[in-house]
């Protein structure tokens, strides 16, 4: 029996590049929106004045003439020909107030948006072979990549370690960590239980006091007698042992006592009402931000980090195996869409430090403050087209973007299915470098350059495809529908 129509049937009906294209038009239609909510409300420490942002809309693409005027018939093969950058405008709502007065409300634009070609918002999307040929256009391109200066860019797909998943590690002296990368919006950070090999438990997390005892942020996080803490656990009886030790070694005895110690390092010397009201803004703000930012999400925290302390615990009794940061269940992969996102999250806040720069200055010179005055759309429009230019991205990675090889017809794949990892290519991480078992099927096992970047920089298996993250909020609601209630003290 021969597979051969098999495949050809699926290369046939299949595109290579689908799935940047939708990870592009994922990012513009709701992470796009998202991020500008984050930041609708911008406020000036100078006069009392605030700026409200609503009502984002992505237009198509234009180009800009001699004479000022706007043109939105422009096609990619005029903006190659012109070296222009293939952007669209953005434009929002935006209410300026003072004093709780509204003094000007208008819709304006705010900055240049790059547009991917055969995306959505590209006005080739939808064409046909005939109509692409008439305009000048390779009737076979794929799309997916940019246009910036005239020159075709790419972005490369990044290798990174997945969020919001539990990695067991052993450590030096006996020492076991788990480690959590939490996310939420621009915001990305660790949380860490490390068990000593004497049996306590410490946490670590982004503005935390250092050596954090974890039962005293369980208490402070609401947990308070021993039968709530011994719920939080499994009944296995190297778990209860661990449990036991670290409630007697606690060294706090009520919420607010774990509040004010936690409050003593994020608020040193001020009155204890500070020091609390701190200790939980740091704890609802930097604490596992992803399953939540309100005080009512504390709890499930306490019970989120008490599974991860069970699995160092189980660790340090030989009960379970060290995670595999190599394997491909650990990991994930940033496409165009979201790496696009994080470079525009980063501009847009630059943005707006821009936008209260210009209130501030135009108060203290008593000029007419309106929102012609304050909103310069170059602030954003720069910061995205230099990322895209140059390849500097947010976070410090670097070739983020890079030039598309149009050497063959079959290299433009090659580049565009391209994925690379974050690790610093000057240190050996051999591991790394080496072929993964759970790699087969999803990274080609052979295609990968010869001197630093050799392991690093690989390829798509042809048949591999990489899925857009979903909303947590949507699965919530499947699992809730199920019978699954949410878990509260007893």
């Amino acid at each position: 029996m021969t597979y051969w129509p098999l495949v050809e049937s699926y290369f046939k009906n299949t595109d290579l590049i689908k799935q940047n294209i939708e990870s592009y038009n994922l990012f513009v239609e709701k992470e796009l929106p998202e991020i500008i909510k984050e930041n609708q409300n911008i406020e000036s420490k100078v006069g009392n004045v605030e700026l409200e942002l609503s009502n984002l809309q992505v237009l198509n693409p234009q180009i800009i003439e001699a004479d000022g005027s706007r043109r939105n018939d422009v096609y990619p093969m005029e903006i190659r020909l012109r070296d222009k950058s293939y952007t669209a405008p953005i434009y929002v709502d935006i209410s300026l107030k003072r004093k709780g007065v509204v003094y000007d409300h208008k819709r304006s634009y705010i900055g240049d948006l790059p547009i991917m070609v055969k995306s959505n918002k590209c006005l080739l999307n939808g064409l046909s072979k005939e109509e692409l040929v008439a305009l000048g256009e390779d009737a076979r391109d794929p799309g997916g990549y940019f246009i910036i200066n005239g020159s075709e860019k790419i972005i490369v797909n990044q290798e990174i370690l997945a969020d919001k998943r539990m990695l067991v590690s052993d450590m030096q002296n006996g020492k076991v960590a788990v480690d959590v990368i939490s996310t939420k919006g621009a915001f990305r950070g660790k949380v860490r239980i490390l068990r000593n090999p004497n049996g306590l438990l410490e946490v670590a997390f982004p503005s935390s006091p250092k050596k954090l005892k974890l039962f005293t942020l369980l208490r402070a996080l609401g947990l308070e007698t021993f039968e709530e803490f011994s719920a939080a656990f499994s009944n296995k009886l190297e778990v209860k042992n661990d449990v036991l030790l670290n409630f007697e070694k606690m060294g706090v005895e009520s919420e607010e006592e774990a509040l004010d110690k936690i409050g003593k390092y994020v608020a040193p010397g001020q009155i204890v009402s500070y020091r609390l009201r701190r200790a939980q803004e740091v704890i609802d703000s930097f604490l596992l931000p992803h399953i939540g930012q309100a005080p009512q999400k504390r709890l499930m925290k306490g019970y989120y980090l008490a599974t991860m302390a069970e699995r160092a615990i189980e660790r340090a009794y030989g009960k379970r195996t060290e995670d595999d940061k190599d394997n491909y269940m650990n990991k994930k992969i940033d496409m165009s869409g979201k790496l696009l996102a994080q470079q525009f999250r980063y501009a847009f806040k630059f943005f707006v430090s821009d936008i209260k720069f210009q209130i501030d200055r135009n108060i203290v010179r008593r000029r007419k403050l309106n929102i012609n005055t304050v909103i310069r759309p170059s602030a954003l429009t720069d910061r995205l087209n230099f990322a895209m230019a140059t390849g500097s991205w947010a976070a410090r990675l670097q070739g983020v973007s890079k030039y598309v090889e149009k050497i063959n017809w079959l290299s433009n794949y090659i580049e565009l299915r391209r994925v690379r990892s974050t690790l610093d290519r000057t240190r050996e991480n051999y591991e790394a470098r080496d072929v993964h078992g759970s790699a087969l099927g999803r990274i080609c096992p052979i295609q990968t350059p010869d001197g630093p970047m050799c392991g690093l920089a690989k390829n798509l298996a042809l048949m591999s495809k990489v899925t857009n993250e979903i909303d947590s909020d949507s699965v919530q609601e499947i699992v809730t529908k199920l019978g699954v209630v949410e878990r509260s003290k007893k």
